[in-house]
């Protein structure tokens, strides 16, 4: 990971210096008020002039920043796609705009690219054809998100920028799309730098998190259907769930993100059992922050719920 840590100098004084270190990870705690995510350890490896091996670090990560993660077991591929599972859902287009350039991005579960970036050269600002050419930048830049966002079935649409510019381009992605979700926020410019900057934004992050707790909602609610008309299709509580995945049954399955570091080790193990056959047979996996209120509705059933695609006797749902 790319960090800093405070060292001392020729001259005993501290100063605070970037290197790049290797973590053995004891402590991992997430802020969600912040979005970012605090990890703690020894280091295993850093630059030897600083003496750093050995000695314990803490590091703050945020929305955009990228680390290497190594597991001593190495990683399965059901362990990747259940990492890329507990992500954020769907596909969010992101567009910084302002009158010199703009910049369209998409922010998906695999990652962020770049699709467009772009200088723009409108008249000035006492030129009767300005107003014109900012409707068609606007026009333009609308267009393209739109495009991208029917092309990638994107769910969220993000305009950012310094100025009024951003509200006109959201306008009109709301009249070519009026069932795409579009958040505006602030960025001080446009461009690729707008991009990377609304990376770290709360609101990109935050309307990806809404879409996977609605998608959640969306199983909670037939799972509490079938649990009045048919509760041989629908499976909870770990071991239950994990039962169930024996038989190649699971449809969707939801949980709450605490049951994956739980410090029951049973609990932990039949959940991970669970997602890693679910994953097998696509099932669809929705892993939704313990603090929302999708998890509060499943932790009464022991903080995961199943649609099974058959009905499972009753012998089948025991270890």
């Amino acid at each position: 990971i790319r960090t800093w840590r405070d060292v001392r100098t020729g001259s005993g004084a501290k100063e605070r210096v970037p290197m790049t270190l290797k973590i053995s990870v004891e402590g991992v705690e997430f802020q969600p008020f912040t979005g970012r995510l605090r990890i703690s350890g020894l280091v295993v490896e850093g630059p030897d002039r600083f003496g750093v091996k050995g000695k314990r670090h803490s590091a703050t990560l945020s929305i955009g920043q990228q680390l290497v993660v190594e597991r001593e077991a190495g990683w399965t591929r059901e362990s990747l796609q259940r990492l890329r599972s507990s992500g954020r859902r769907g596909t969010a287009i992101i567009a910084a705009v302002d009158y010199d350039e703009y910049a369209v991005g998409v922010l998906s579960p695999y990652g962020f690219a770049v699709l467009d970036d772009k200088a723009v050269s409108l008249p000035g600002k006492d030129d009767e054809s300005r107003d014109e050419e900012v409707r068609r930048l606007v026009d333009l830049v609308a267009k393209r998100v739109v495009e991208e966002s029917s092309r990638r079935s994107s769910n969220v649409a993000v305009v950012v920028g310094p100025g009024h510019l951003k509200r006109e381009v959201a306008a009109r992605i709301a009249e070519l799309a009026p069932k795409l979700r579009v958040v505006v926020d602030d960025a001080s410019m446009g461009g690729r730098s707008g991009l990377e900057e609304a990376l770290r934004r709360r609101s990109v992050a935050e309307a990806l998190r809404e879409y996977s707790i609605l998608a959640a909602e969306a199983v909670i609610e037939e799972f509490m259907r079938r649990a009045a008309r048919e509760r041989d299709k629908i499976a909870y509580t770990p071991r239950e769930v994990a039962a169930a995945s024996e038989s190649g049954s699971l449809e969707a399955v939801v949980v709450d993100e605490s049951l994956l570091f739980s410090i029951d080790d049973e609990v932990r193990e039949a959940v991970d059992r669970a997602l890693e056959r679910a994953l097998k047979v696509r099932a669809e996996v929705i892993i939704v922050p313990s603090d929302s209120p999708a998890a509060e509705k499943i932790k009464a059933l022991g903080g995961i719920i199943a649609l099974l695609r058959f009905p499972l006797p009753p012998e089948a749902r025991r270890l």
